[in-house]
């Protein structure tokens, strides 16, 4: 073939210039402290709660096992948008990710896109790895906000002719619970669309307790669940209004982990780490498409998303992009993930390791000793409560609530015959195998990562090993976080 003259040679380049895709937009929709079965589409026990969740997975594609790598805030979000474990990126608590850390949001700055964060900026330190502009924390319980706010950045990267990275993380349904202080109670936001009553909550979560307090929180919680639902359908609408709708990957991950209640959130049980991941690309996502076949994690979200917008990766993560999956593809070896709990706010230190499967788990709480208590935010509330009081009377949740306070050193679960987690069969023999292998695995996976409760798993039975090495972590972590923003 002879070269092209080079006038010709200008108009072919200009003309393919022309017609390549544009870059990429990413809005990436978090909700916070949102169980994964609590929308419809995922098999939620309130009628018609979520639309907007329901419709967008209608057109995209919906994630069966999806999991939050540490079930708590601000470590969640800085593993999600690092693609490393937290004893990697320095997030182990609530605490600022190393300086050497390069973010997702680094790579899409220099990358040229726009970024936005609303909500949650106080759980991505130091802020400057996060090149938000703008960052708002205080509207994010708000879904006629969230829209206007939506459409003002939108306008802004069209004028800009940039590309854009929108992560919004809306605040519910996290505690505060609508309602819970009386009818005016909006929980800090404004009136949802619809209103869910103790009435409608037909079934009580399998991990939780069927108690008069319970329904009346889970009516709460619900009614928050609602109003992020709105949140999300007043954000896709503004992308629709707007005309980036079709040139928009848009990630829904429901939630950062689970909800705030026992068993749930700051834990690494399957209703604290498993969330709600439903993707749309018009063009990419089949609609209505179901993936039961892959284990993914927040972990992966920073490879997948920069694979998606062919952009280079961030090399070293611990993460791997699932964009194959999101096309469709089988990808072999996705089988498992490791999640972690290392500190809660306050620097309040409840080691905890967890290896799990579609159908099993294997769970080792590093502080369990018999004598320390568990204490987090989870406990708040009237759930907590309610258990306690029904344990003065109920054996079967008196054992429930001691265990809870002081769990044992390992725990091994059969979620095929108990997805609620509730028969621990660690001391069963028929078992031994499953879980010697499962035990080996994460322990693999913890020294080739560096975590430094490696040794520790290792020697289990030296009860010494956990409280110096906490004492380290504690003189390395002294200084306390912010008060503001909470678990």
């Amino acid at each position: 073939m002879k070269p092209l003259p080079a006038a010709a040679a200008l108009l072919f380049l200009t003309l393919s210039a022309l017609h390549a895709a544009p870059p990429l937009n990413i809005l990436l929709f978090t909700a916070d402290d949102m169980n994964f079965d609590s929308s419809g589409v995922y098999g939620g026990p309130v009628k018609d709660l979520t639309p907007n969740i329901d419709r967008l997975a209608a057109e995209g594609l919906r994630f069966e096992h999806a999991y939050t790598v540490v079930a708590v805030c601000q470590p969640s979000r800085q593993v999600m948008l690092s693609g490393l474990y937290p004893h990697r990126n320095g997030s182990m608590g609530f605490f600022p990710l190393d300086p050497e850390v390069r973010t997702l949001n680094d790579q899409l700055h220099d990358a040229g896109y726009l970024i936005s964060t609303l909500g949650k900026n106080v759980h991505h330190q130091p802020a400057e790895k996060f090149h938000s502009d703008p960052a708002t924390d205080g509207i994010s319980r708000h879904p006629s906000k969230l829209a206007e706010a939506t459409r003002t950045f939108l306008r802004t990267a069209r004028g800009q002719g940039k590309p854009f990275f929108q992560n919004i993380n809306c605040y519910d349904p996290h505690r505060p619970f609508i309602g819970i202080q009386g009818p005016d109670d909006l929980a800090g936001g404004e009136e949802p669309s619809r209103r869910v009553s103790p009435a409608e909550i037909t079934r009580v979560p399998a991990f939780l307790e069927d108690l008069p307090e319970i329904r009346r929180e889970l009516a709460g919680y619900y009614t928050n669940v609602r109003r992020l639902d709105d949140a999300l359908g007043a954000v896709l609408k503004v992308l629709e209004e707007e005309g980036f709708a079709d040139n928009t990957l848009v990630v829904f991950w429901g939630g950062d982990h689970g909800m705030s209640f026992p068993f749930g959130k700051s834990n690494v049980y399957e209703n604290s780490s498993r969330g709600a991941l439903i993707l749309r690309r018009p063009g990419v996502t089949k609609a209505g498409s179901v993936d039961r076949s892959h284990l993914v994690s927040t972990l992966d979200f920073t490879p997948t998303l920069l694979d998606a917008a062919g952009l280079p990766p961030i090399p070293g993560v611990d993460g791997r992009s699932f964009f194959p999956a999101v096309k469709g593809e089988a990808m072999p070896g996705w089988d498992k993930v490791f999640t972690f709990y290392n500190a809660a706010f306050g620097n309040r230190w409840l080691p905890m390791r967890c290896i799990r499967t579609r159908d099993r788990s294997y769970i080792w709480n590093a502080w369990s000793d018999g004598k320390q208590r568990y204490q987090t935010e989870n406990m708040a509330g009237l759930t907590w409560k309610a258990m306690l009081a029904a344990a003065e009377t109920d054996p079967a949740i008196k054992a429930r609530t001691d265990f809870y306070l002081y769990r044992v050193p390992e725990e091994f679960y059969d979620l095929s015959a108990d997805p609620a987690e509730r028969s621990n069969l660690i001391a069963d023999p028929s078992r031994r195998a499953e879980i010697d292998a499962m035990r080996d695995e994460l322990l693999g996976l913890m020294r080739r990562t560096g975590d430094p409760f490696a040794e520790a798993f290792v020697a289990r039975d030296d009860k010494t090993l956990v409280p110096a090495l906490l004492k380290k972590l504690n003189a390395k972590h002294a200084k306390a976080p912010k008060k503001a923003g909470g678990e």
